[in-house]
């Protein structure tokens, strides 16, 4: 990532106890784990992306960690964090409009150190193929962890648009989808929409 967007750290917001992750499979959060979303918004970013284009983005929720493992489902991303373990982690809930369609975003953003001079972003790249590849797992949004925003569902739904994008040793990946209708896994303006934002919060 440019030297203008750290990685995460946990020292901006308080952590609480995760749904535990033991076996590579997160665990459906306790009624008493339940966080819903705040009145208001926490912030909004007004983001300006590289083509022009505005958003207002709502941010809902926000949690900083330390590490990624025990915040992550799926045998080979659980393995590849224990092996090699991130450098913080950074989760938002958000709301937008696209197009005049509410749009809500989970957004998770990590990094790593690099495999020595000569490769720097090796393992950044090894954790961004596994993202993109198929039944490997990911990093849990926060809707896993029962975080809530105000409306819609209470898990990311199947019908939408996912994304991972990396900067030098830094990965941000995104669920995104229209909170009043159904999503097509390509969705250009969807898609469009995770490279606007992107290193924007």
């Amino acid at each position: 990532m440019p030297a203008t967007h750290d990685v995460p750290t946990s020292a901006s917001v308080p952590a609480s106890t995760p749904a535990p992750v033991t076996s590579g499979v997160p665990t459906t959060p306790a009624a008493t784990d339940i966080h819903p979303a705040p009145a208001s918004p926490l912030r909004t970013v007004n983001v300006s992306g590289p083509t022009g284009k505005t958003f207002d983005v709502q941010i809902w929720q926000e949690r900083d960690d330390k590490t990624c493992f025990d915040h992550a489902y799926g045998t080979p991303i659980v393995t590849f964090l224990t092996e090699h373990p991130c450098l913080g982690l950074h989760r938002v809930l958000a709301t937008t409009t696209v197009k005049g369609r509410p749009v809500a975003i989970a957004e998770s953003s990590t990094g790593f150190h690099g495999a020595g001079a000569d490769n720097p972003y090796k393992y950044t790249a090894q954790f961004k193929a596994l993202e993109e590849a198929d039944d490997t797992g990911s990093i849990n949004d926060l809707l896993r962890e029962g975080y809530r925003l105000p409306s819609g569902p209470t898990s990311v739904p199947s019908a939408e648009v996912f994304n991972v994008l990396g900067q030098d040793n830094g990965v941000v990946i995104y669920d995104v989808w229209y909170l009043d209708g159904s999503t097509p896994a390509d969705d250009p303006a969807l898609i469009q929409l995770t490279e606007e934002v992107f290193l924007h919060f």
